[in-house]
């Protein structure tokens, strides 16, 4: 009897274990269901350095401006819905002048191959020239440390009888970085950028787009900051780069970049805080009204194909923060900007 007892037991303990594990398996899986299709809220944006700035955008003339925009998205000709409704906004740090600010210039004029003194043009932007196979110049900003490496490359035929001689794409990046990384001017979050090579042809003494390198009597490599969590970087000029630079295949070494071009400024990726956006639909409304930024724009009629975000680096005044903006693409390389954060969180 006490063994018959004792196999019911046994029995009916298994059962109710094997219906507890199930069960509880059953249990977990409909909680993660309904979290899943029911997810908590995310927590409210931090907005950690209050009111934020307006965008600098370039001054532009009414004539700049096209006169109608039209949206073809191929998504039944609508704005696209963004997955999420706030960015992150960067720490852009201030830079202050020093005591060692003219070394630092010189230093970098040096690695440059400039090593006389420089004329003084203003309070903080130095020149240097050189005569040699090019005549060259350079400008820096003493305190930004930007600067722009000009030759005059474009009154040398010689430069384009031969110029055959470029290198593949992925070559011109890898000879362009490999320069500045030599002379201390890569910075980190430029230098894991896969960069972007644009084909030019020599038309007289001004440069146009080329089909292909076969085509092609110079290259252009622009040299971005990395995506941001996929996001891009635009600019004032968005067929350039933070640096830019031409390269020549007929001359060698460092005579070969025949224009260079940098306005990287740093940002503080550790300082970080995130603020809601506005709409997509806010944003068309504002380009449509001509209070937008059009960057690129061929014609009295544009037809916007493309809506993403985007960050703003402004080369031409110095910003506190890296801000988002929505970016509008289209036919005939129309690139069109405007503030995406919401209008609230913009002091005025």
């Amino acid at each position: 009897m006490a063994t018959r007892l004792g196999r019911k037991a046994v029995k009916y303990g298994i059962i109710a274990l094997v219906v507890m594990i199930v069960g509880r398996m059953l249990l977990t899986a409909a909680v993660e269901f309904w979290r899943s299709i029911n997810p908590p809220p995310p927590p409210p944006p931090t907005v950690g350095f209050g009111l934020l700035p307006k965008l600098l955008f370039p001054t532009q003339t009414d004539k700049e401006k096209p006169k109608s925009f039209k949206l073809e998205t191929g998504l039944g000709n609508r704005l696209p819905e963004l997955k999420e409704d706030r960015a992150k906004v960067f720490l852009s740090p201030k830079v202050i002048p020093n005591l060692l600010a003219d070394q630092e210039v010189k230093q970098i004029a040096a690695g440059l191959g400039f090593i006389f003194e420089p004329e003084l043009l203003t309070s903080r932007l130095y020149r240097w020239t050189k005569t040699g196979t090019l005549d060259s110049s350079l400008e820096i900003d003493l305190q930004t440390k930007n600067f722009l490496l000009e030759t005059n490359y474009l009154t040398k035929p010689e430069l384009v009888t031969n110029a055959s001689r470029l290198p593949e794409e992925f070559e011109a990046v890898r000879r362009v970085k490999a320069f500045l990384d030599r002379v201390d001017l890569l910075p980190v979050d430029v230098a894991t950028n896969a960069g972007e090579v644009i084909f030019l042809k020599s038309l007289g003494n001004k440069l146009e787009k080329a089909f292909s390198l076969s085509d092609a009597d110079f290259l252009q490599i622009n040299l971005d900051r990395t995506p941001i969590d996929g996001v891009e970087m635009y600019s004032p000029e968005p067929d350039k780069g933070v640096i830019t630079a031409i390269l020549s295949g007929v001359l060698s070494g460092q005579e070969s970049i025949v224009r260079l071009e940098n306005h990287y400024r740093p940002i503080d990726y550790t300082q970080v805080e995130t603020y809601p956006l506005r709409s997509a639909k806010s944003a068309w409304q504002i380009l449509q009204t001509g209070e937008g930024f059009i960057a690129r724009s061929v014609g009295e009629e544009v037809v916007v194909r493309k809506v993403t975000l985007g960050y703003y680096e402004d080369w031409f005044n110095e910003q506190a923060y890296l801000q988002p903006i929505y970016v509008f693409s289209g036919d005939n390389d129309f690139v069109g900007y405007v503030q995406a954060i919401d209008p609230q969180y913009i002091s005025q």
